[in-house]
């Protein structure tokens, strides 16, 4: 008994988590259609080589992941103007995340805001934390 073979067969995940976290990040960074490029490709970030690769790239992208960690309730993190790739990228909670988001610098003035109500003796350094969404330390 003969079986067709689809050609199109690559990796049978092209509608899990993983996949379409991988289509955006590759919309981000390489379509200049999209909504989000101005923050990502348009600031020069780019994906590694091996993650954009047209025979393995979502194969070596979902080997990465599933050997650093990642599970569905994590996210995909970056550090701030560093490109995708396994040496720039981890899998964090959304709360982490958030804290790492370029327009969630701490000015001067956030700063004695935070060490004046911690003073005050009202709050925890964690309840700090968490209303301004800083990292504790």
């Amino acid at each position: 008994m003969n079986k067709k073979i689809n050609n199109n067969y690559k990796h049978g995940q092209s509608h899990t988590r993983l996949h379409s976290i991988w289509l955006m990040i590759k919309q981000r960074c390489l379509n200049s259609k999209n909504k989000d490029y101005e923050y990502y490709g348009g600031r020069g970030i780019t994906i590694c080589p091996e993650w954009t690769d047209k025979e393995n790239g979502f194969i070596n992208f979902r080997n990465w992941a599933l050997s650093n960690g990642y599970a569905d309730n994590l996210q995909i993190h970056r550090e701030n103007d560093v490109n995708y790739a396994p040496e720039n990228c981890k899998w964090v909670t959304s709360e982490e995340n958030n804290r790492h988001k370029r327009n969630n610098k701490l000015t001067i003035e956030k700063v004695n805001e935070i060490r004046e109500l911690y003073k005050t003796g009202n709050y925890t350094q964690k309840e700090l934390s968490e209303k301004f969404n800083v990292i504790q330390s």
